[in-house]
């Protein structure tokens, strides 16, 4: 983040745990005023079509490229003919047929046509219910009972007419596949530190015989040291916290804790991206007061602080405790607030106490005046 960006209120900077940014819509009308000029709107980004995207790249060892198998795990969900399908096959990965995409895969062998009881259990529990009722059967129980009754009391041929619109379903080939680079719909969902499906391939292929997870680890322990060395703190901060969610998902919940400390020791100390301590009359404006502060804790971060506390069993002075711990093992070149004070902070803003937050907000501009010798 540079100065200027710095300076902006943060409506989806610390305020948010994922990279992703909210758009406010404007009114484009109230900023100009024309009678019959026509004004020229940039189009929108060009989009490469996926056969240049895998150009240069080789497919897997079954001939599929990744896009290929990240629509095997889709496919399940589309039906044979009338499906409406998500933007991001085309914006993301140049596919602009997925229809005939998934014919191929059929025509392949790792797709097929999904069986009567699939189509029943796509259709909603009130279209089940109904069907039971016209057939005078019970209604009531779970979904799959009645996915189960339909089959056991209804005739086939009865099911077969009006289930006509069939799903896609794996082959034990498709299924062999997606078993095996699972990591290509884990990155397509979860897009960390700008891995994607075609960049986390070439590193799983050029590291054959490790675990997916282990390549993305490494990965992002490389970046993290990347942006510090390059003193881009905020890229850093948002790498250390995709860290911790990652090995959360492992159930290492004491070393995500460890990792989201760090988060919000960056996230109180006034570094951002491009920082630089001859700024800080302009940054002194952006910090204080608390309810107008770019350095506060984020909502999403707070509760997970709350969720580690619940699952560890900890009071509020065991969290301090752990808390003060961890933050005072990290060295940083600048802070707003001490160790002590952030410990503080993470605790008020836990209980809510925003009276309390806007008094240490306070004490701590009028040091922070005094130390950088910035006017009253």
């Amino acid at each position: 983040m540079g100065l200027f960006d710095f300076l902006k209120k943060r409506n989806n900077q610390n305020k948010q745990i994922s990279k992703s940014k909210d758009k406010k819509d404007f009114d484009i009308s109230s900023m100009i005023s024309v009678k019959t000029e026509i004004i020229n709107i940039p189009p929108e980004p060009d989009v490469i079509p996926v056969k240049k995207l895998i150009k240069g790249m080789d497919p897997n060892e079954v001939g599929l490229y990744p896009h290929e198998v990240l629509l095997l795990s889709y496919a399940p969900k589309y039906y044979l003919e009338g499906n409406s399908y998500p933007g991001f096959w085309w914006y993301k990965y140049g596919v602009k047929d997925v229809d005939k995409c998934l014919i191929s895969l059929k025509n392949r062998g790792f797709l097929q046509i999904g069986s009567l009881r699939l189509a029943i259990k796509k259709e909603t529990v009130a279209v089940l219910k109904d069907i039971l009722k016209d057939n005078g059967l019970k209604v009531s129980c779970k979904k799959a009972e009645l996915v189960q009754r339909l089959i056991n009391e209804v005739s086939e041929e009865k099911l077969n007419a009006i289930f006509t619109n069939r799903t896609y379903d794996l082959t034990n080939a498709g299924k062999e596949v997606l078993k095996k680079e699972e990591y290509i719909p884990y990155i397509h969902r979860h897009g960390i530190e700008n891995l994607d499906i075609w960049s986390l391939t070439k590193k799983v292929q050029d590291k054959p015989g490790y675990p997916y997870r282990d390549v993305i680890w490494g990965y992002l322990n490389e970046r993290s040291m990347v942006h510090i060395k390059n003193k881009d703190f905020g890229l850093y901060r948002n790498c250390r916290f995709s860290m911790s969610e990652f090995i959360k998902e492992e159930g290492k919940i004491d070393n995500a804790f460890t990792l989201l400390a760090e988060v919000i020791r960056y996230d109180l100390s006034g570094l951002s991206n491009g920082f630089s301590m001859q700024f800080m009359e302009i940054y002194v404006d952006g910090y204080f007061p608390y309810k107008n502060s770019i350095i506060t804790m984020a909502p999403g971060i707070t509760s997970r602080v709350v969720d580690y506390q619940e699952k560890k069993v900890l009071s509020d002075e065991d969290l301090k405790k752990k808390l003060y711990d961890e933050m005072s093992k990290i060295k940083l070149p600048f802070s707003v607030f001490t160790d002590d004070e952030c410990v503080e902070i993470v605790l008020m803003e836990i209980q809510k106490d925003e009276e309390g937050l806007e008094k240490l907000y306070s004490k701590v501009k009028r040091r922070f005046k005094r130390e950088y010798g910035l006017k009253k």
